[in-house]
C-alpha cells in the first residue's frame, strides 16, 4: 500500500516537529525491499519494534524538552515528575488510540466510505476530548503537588508540544477524496 511508510511516521503520537520530519524523510527515502524479502508478518513485526523504539526516543526526548522549559529546581522539580511520569504513561496509552486511528485510515484511504469516515472521524473527536480531560487532570494534580503556576506552566508546554504534534502530524496526512 502506497500509505503504508506513512501511516507508520504518523503513528508517532507525542513528537518534536524536527525530528518527526527527520524521521519522515529517513522512512521516505528508505530502500524497499523485495517481494521475495521478508513475509508480511515478519515486516509488520519490525515495524511494530521500529515504533516502539522510536517513541521512546521521542519520550525521551520529549522529557528533556519538558524538563528544560519548566525551569524548575531540584525540589520542585521532583514532585512535578513524579506527577509528569504519571501522566505521560497515561498520554502514551491514549496515543496508542491515534496510532490505531492513523493505521485505519491509511488501511482504507483508497477505498473510504462514508461510513468509515464518520467513524474515524468520531474517534478523532473522541481522542481530543480525552487528551483534554488528561490535561485537566493532570492541571490539578501537578497545582496540588507542586503550585498553580507550575501547573499552569506545564499546560503551556504541552500545548505547544502538542499544538507542534498537531500540525505535523495533520499536514502529514493525505486529505480523503470528494
Amino acid at each position: 500500500m502506497k500509505y503504508k511508510h506513512v501511516a507508520f511516521i504518523l503513528a508517532i503520537a507525542s513528537v518534536s516537529v524536527p525530528t518527526l520530519n527527520t524521521m519522515a524523510y529517513a522512512e521516505e527515502n528508505k530502500p524497499q525491499p523485495s517481494s521475495e524479502a521478508a513475509a508480511p508478518s515478519a515486516e509488520t513485526a519490525d515495524e511494530g519494534n521500529e515504533l516502539k523504539m522510536f517513541r521512546f526516543y521521542l519520550r525521551t526526548d520529549r522529557l528533556n524538552f519538558v524538563k528544560k522549559a519548566m525551569g524548575l529546581n531540584p525540589e520542585q522539580e521532583n514532585k512535578f515528575l513524579t506527577q509528569y511520569d504519571r501522566y505521560d504513561i497515561e498520554l502514551n496509552k491514549l496515543n496508542d488510540e491515534r496510532v490505531a486511528i492513523i493505521k485505519d485510515y491509511a488501511a482504507n484511504f483508497e477505498k473510504i466510505t462514508d461510513k468509515e469516515a464518520d467513524k474515524l472521524v468520531k474517534r478523532s473527536l473522541d481522542f481530543r476530548k480525552q487528551r483534554t480531560a488528561l490535561l485537566e487532570k493532570y492541571y490539578g494534580k501537578i497545582a496540588k503537588a507542586t503550585s498553580k503556576v507550575i501547573a499552569a506552566r506545564f499546560l503551556q508546554v504541552e500545548s505547544v508540544l502538542q499544538g507542534a504534534s498537531d500540525v505535523s502530524i495533520g499536514s502529514s496526512i493525505p486529505l480523503m477524496e470528494k
